[in-house]
């Protein structure tokens, strides 16, 4: 990955995540965890969120993590976690498994590679995928800002943040620029920072045909984190997959 959460984006990364109230990949990535043998991985473990709950839980689990500013708040948090701070392409050893969860490999460039990459390092990968209705069905501006969210920060100021994207809907790519704003109490901006970030999809075509490739199967698909009804738009994939025989 090219960029890491710097600044703004990574004190307000947990904030604006857990004021979201979706669902939380936690018991996903328990359950999943609970069926491998072994020690395991969590590229991009960011400031502890999910790793730390899941060490103390008993899990194995070493977490990775590229921004340093995250892993000082992931060390702070959750001191007893294992933490290297590296890219995962610098990243050597071998695992009885290896998670992404919360769309970190979409920030991968060249996914047939690193596909192929993850497949040396274990035959065990949990991945979890999202789609961008909103920006393929037009729901969002393209190319214009828009408001995304606000919350009131404990210190009393506001954190705001804005969106701007780019679609190139044939090659797969969602070019997503973030203006984070710090606000007073009478709304004049304080701080304000800019950060951007590539994010590959795929259909589902496309997803398998490239698991395919790269030598994976699919062992379980769990679809929006496992949470709404059967028939509900798809925007979320979390995959259980294993290596494939040759």
């Amino acid at each position: 990955m090219k960029s890491a959460y710097r600044g703004l984006e990574a004190r307000w990364h947990d904030l604006f995540w857990e004021a979201e109230e979706g669902p939380s990949e936690l018991l996903l990535l328990d359950a999943f965890l609970q069926e491998k043998d072994g020690r395991a991985l969590y590229v991009g473990s960011g400031s502890g969120r999910l790793l730390g709950p899941l060490v103390a839980a008993g899990h194995d689990l070493r977490g990775l993590e590229i921004s340093p500013e995250m892993a000082a708040l992931s060390r702070e948090k959750f001191p007893q976690a294992g933490l290297v701070e590296e890219s995962w392409q610098e990243h050597e050893g071998s695992y009885g498994a290896i998670v992404i969860p919360a769309f970190t490999f979409q920030l991968f460039e060249d996914p047939q590679r690193q596909l192929q990459r993850l497949r040396q390092q274990t035959d065990h990968l949990y991945l979890t995928l999202f789609f961008p209705w909103a920006e393929l069905s037009g729901d969002l501006p393209s190319n214009e800002w828009y408001f995304d969210r606000s919350m009131t920060l404990p210190s009393g100021e506001t954190a705001e943040l804005q969106t701007r994207h780019k679609l190139k809907e044939q090659t797969g790519s969602l070019v997503r620029r973030h203006r984070y704003l710090m606000k007073d109490a009478e709304g004049e901006v304080m701080r304000r920072e800019e950060t951007e970030q590539r994010i590959r999809f795929f259909t589902d075509v496309a997803l398998k045909k490239l698991l395919k490739k790269t030598g994976w199967e699919v062992e379980k698909e769990i679809f929006n984190l496992g949470d709404g009804e059967e028939d509900d738009l798809i925007y979320v994939s979390t995959l259980h997959l294993r290596a494939s025989e040759k």
